[in-house]
């Protein structure tokens, strides 16, 4: 868990050097019209201008590179503003892979969950221009794949959103009720990166 104030975070993040495309804003503004109104994204855009990290969501575009540090700041602002659960983090995660235009795109003609996770690298590079991601273990008879996110680092929220976009990649092709996602390893708590389980 995070001892920073969200002041500390702001300013820790705002800056942050590794990018990502700007359809991920738009994902997250889905999300947020979806759970807080139409409204929502002029009240996190208030908010953010007040701590000092001013954005606007109708002026980015799809494809080009924003700082990943603001799209991680959208996220922890919005859970601190409407005083959402870890469990709304997660959802919000959950929701960006069906939202995504560059994610239904890429998985339009497949429905393999080894096409999904053998791409994963794949994915990441579409979105970010920094760290990576690796399949460690895939093992059809336990139902179980074990990934990990190389060099993000950012905040202890941001992972809870991304096992929930794991989730969500998941949903696309595993045709199972039974999906979980597990956040096994964290660079927050002294790993040298995050992991993630994934069982159904």
């Amino acid at each position: 868990m995070s001892t920073e104030t969200l002041q500390e975070s702001v300013d820790r993040l705002k800056n942050f050097p590794g990018n990502v495309k700007g359809e991920v804003f738009r994902t997250h503004a889905e999300y947020i019209k979806y759970k807080e109104g139409e409204d929502g994204v002029k009240k996190i855009e208030d908010r953010m201008k007040e701590l000092g990290a001013e954005i606007n969501f109708d002026k980015i575009k799809p494809f080009e590179w924003i700082s990943e540090g603001m799209s991680s700041l959208t996220i922890i602002v919005a859970k601190d503003l409407f005083n959402w659960t870890d469990e709304e983090v997660f959802e919000m995660g959950r929701f960006a892979p069906r939202a995504s235009f560059i994610i239904k795109v890429l998985l339009q003609y497949m429905v393999s969950i080894d096409y999904v996770f053998n791409n994963a690298e794949k994915y990441w590079q579409k979105h970010y221009d920094f760290g990576g991601i690796e399949k460690t273990e895939y093992n059809r008879e336990e139902r179980k794949i074990v990934i990990r996110e190389i060099g993000f680092k950012t905040h202890p929220t941001v992972c809870v959103y991304h096992a929930g976009y794991f989730k969500g990649l998941s949903d696309f092709a595993i045709k199972s009720e039974n999906v979980t996602v597990e956040e096994t390893a964290c660079v927050h708590n002294g790993a040298d990166y995050n992991e993630f389980t994934i069982r159904w």
